[in-house]
């Protein structure tokens, strides 16, 4: 089945491909997530360790108090990462390969540099979106019962109070990961597909 049967940009068709794929997929993992998030930016405590087990007690009494429904709160800055950087980052690599393969450039490499590429400037776009979405889910896990506020309004009560650099916070090492990764990623994808369709499977 075609979803979009008239889309034949080849900037328009990868764009909405990434942010339909990553919305199922963000939507679906999105209380893992939460519990990967509350793991990595609470520090253990004396008499109160900072374990799965301890995360868990967290997450039940987040059910208890607000519903099965709690688990997906987060849910929007997660979605407004995740999907830009998806969308975004399919436009750009189409866009790159494109560009090196008129420049007479082919194979693997291509595939990897318009990865990396890609995913840098993609890592660099979201990068607000990515610490709102972080403390957003702390304070939602935090026992100090703060307000989680909406996503725009954290946005601009950190840019007004920290200042333009706290939105890249942790942008060296996110682009440090997320470069290599969608680099390795897309070369495998290519290459296999490439695999399997010189040698069709009988």
């Amino acid at each position: 089945m075609t979803l979009a049967p008239h889309v034949q940009s080849p900037v328009l068709l990868p764009l909405l491909s990434g942010i339909l794929a990553r919305s199922a997929v963000t939507t679906v993992v999105s209380p893992l997530e939460l519990v990967r998030t509350n793991l990595q930016s609470t520090p253990p405590s004396p008499g109160k360790p900072n374990t799965l087990r301890s995360v868990f007690v967290n997450i039940r009494s987040l059910v208890q108090h607000g519903g099965f429904v709690s688990l997906w709160r987060g849910l929007g800055p997660t979605l407004l990462r995740d999907v830009t950087f998806s969308g975004f980052y399919w436009a750009s690599y189409e866009g790159w390969k494109r560009t090196f393969t008129r420049q007479g450039y082919t194979g693997i490499s291509v595939s990897f540099m318009s990865g990396a590429i890609s995913g840098t400037l993609s890592a660099l776009i979201t990068s607000p979106f990515d610490v709102v979405k972080t403390r957003q889910q702390a304070l939602i896990m935090s026992t100090t019962n703060q307000h989680a506020s909406g996503s725009f309004a954290l946005l601009f009560k950190i840019l007004q109070t920290e200042g333009p650099k706290a939105l890249f916070a942790g942008l060296s090492p996110r682009i440090a990961k997320i470069a290599p990764a969608c680099g390795i990623m897309i070369s495998c994808f290519e290459g296999v597909g490439h695999f399997l369709t010189k040698r069709p499977i009988s």
